[in-house]
């Protein structure tokens, strides 16, 4: 018997709905069942922030937090930020403002 949930999700402008185990990570349901690798899991303890995400307009480390507390939510990742804007993403602007040189997966 399994203890799978239903997750659904927008991400990216894509919706998705997904069957998970209720202990399933963020980052892994993003890497694995919805084919999105861009989101890194560095030190899998929430500091080095390679897993950083947008969800519901607030950053959050996708390997701290489990893929049913996403269900409902609007995520996007790095392959989502500025994809359609000539301006840039306000994650991009803010990097480039502060002489951000990296993203944390290093």
């Amino acid at each position: 018997m399994t203890n799978e949930r239903t997750v659904e999700m927008n991400v990216n402008g894509r919706d998705y709905s997904l069957r998970c185990e209720p202990r399933r990570l963020l980052s892994e349901a993003l890497r694995e069942d919805c084919r999105l690798t861009g989101t890194h899991v560095g030190c899998e303890q929430g500091s080095c922030g390679a897993c950083t995400v947008i969800v519901d307009g607030r950053a959050q480390r996708s390997c701290l937090m489990l893929a049913v507390q996403a269900d409902g939510s609007n995520i996007e990742t790095i392959e989502g930020v500025g994809a359609d804007s000539e301006t840039g993403h306000p994650v991009q602007i803010a990097m480039h403002q502060a002489h951000g040189l990296q993203c944390g997966v290093c």
